[in-house]
């Protein structure tokens, strides 16, 4: 029986928010001697004041405002590293790795409160780089003020060109993520890190990002590779074939949703294989019931039924 919730299946985009769900923000404030829960809940108690205004200051003058107050004999040139380098904290060992393997069958993206250049370091540390990136420093507004949600969601449905209810949020942090998220329509994730919430209503909960790639492979049923082999006997022929394949089909193919990749391959026998990544079945079905028909067609338009096509469909699990 499957443990993965149906409504899964239909995911396109998963984003995350940053600091404290894929990377380790005790191990960050490890380095301005911030320690025990009384200290790190008087920390994000001090930053919150500033946060929740409508007025923006960027996140970094807010790191060190709040280290100031709460520890105020620490040489400025340590908070100044701190607040300034925060983007390269330690992710949490499941991080980069799951980050990687979603790729192959969801859009990922970035939801941080923090400023740009904290962003990219993050991305840097991740090895990954997001279809969709938003930062407080962009929106002019930090998360979960309602002026922050809104904007996350519509730079979110614009930039990933996805709807809300295909859209996954997963944080560590109940009230600033998860609570404003759901309330603007998104499905969402608890995941249940060290000194966190153990519990949220929410639409889902994982105790790893390993887990949650296990649950969406589960649902998806993907990535799955679909190939097609291309002939024609005639050398020059095939020269074309392959440019018109690069320049026509798989663009076309790669505007599909679902599709993460699209590449072409020359064998050394002479064969074209088109390779698409769908990051599942639905999406795959989707595809051969809507496009491959007309793909199909366009090509036998360019080059008539001389074309000897060969199609075929596996599940990619290697790289999961």
């Amino acid at each position: 029986m499957s443990n993965a919730p149906a409504w899964l299946a239909d995911i396109q985009l998963v984003t995350f928010d940053v600091f404290g769900t894929l990377l380790d923000m005790q191990s960050a404030l490890d380095k301005v001697e911030i320690r025990g829960k009384q200290e790190v809940s008087d920390f994000e108690d001090l930053v919150r004041e500033q946060t929740d205004r409508e007025s923006w200051v960027r996140y970094t003058d807010i790191l060190k405002g709040a280290i100031g107050k709460l520890k105020p004999g620490l040489r400025p040139a340590i908070v100044g590293v701190f607040a300034e380098d925060l983007g390269r904290t330690a992710p949490y060992a499941d991080s980069p790795r799951a980050m990687h393997n979603l790729r192959e069958i969801v859009k990922v993206g970035l939801v941080g409160n923090c400023d740009a250049q904290h962003q990219v370091d993050v991305v840097t540390a991740l090895r990954v780089v997001p279809d969709v990136s938003i930062t407080s420093q962009e929106i002019r507004a930090y998360k979960p003020t309602e002026r922050a949600w809104d904007a996350i969601v519509r730079m979110g449905v614009m930039r990933a060109a996805v709807t809300r209810d295909t859209w996954l949020h997963v944080s560590a942090s109940p009230r600033t993520d998860l609570v404003p998220a759901r309330g603007k329509g998104l499905k969402t994730c608890l995941l249940r890190r060290p000194g966190g919430e153990e519990r949220a209503n929410v639409d889902m909960q994982v105790g790893s990002l390993d887990e949650l790639v296990a649950l969406l492979v589960e649902a998806k049923q993907g990535p799955l590779l679909y190939e097609v082999e291309n002939r024609h006997p005639e050398a020059d022929t095939r020269t074309k074939l392959a440019k018109w394949l690069i320049e026509e089909m798989l663009p076309a193919v790669r505007q599909v949703a679902g599709v993460r990749s699209a590449a072409l391959v020359e064998r050394e026998d002479g064969a074209l294989v088109e390779q698409y990544v769908f990051g599942g079945k639905g999406e795959y079905d989707s595809y051969i019931e809507a496009f491959a028909a007309e793909h199909r067609a366009n090509l036998r338009d360019e080059f008539g039924r001389a074309v000897e096509r060969t199609q075929h469909l596996s599940r990619i699990r290697s790289r999961i």
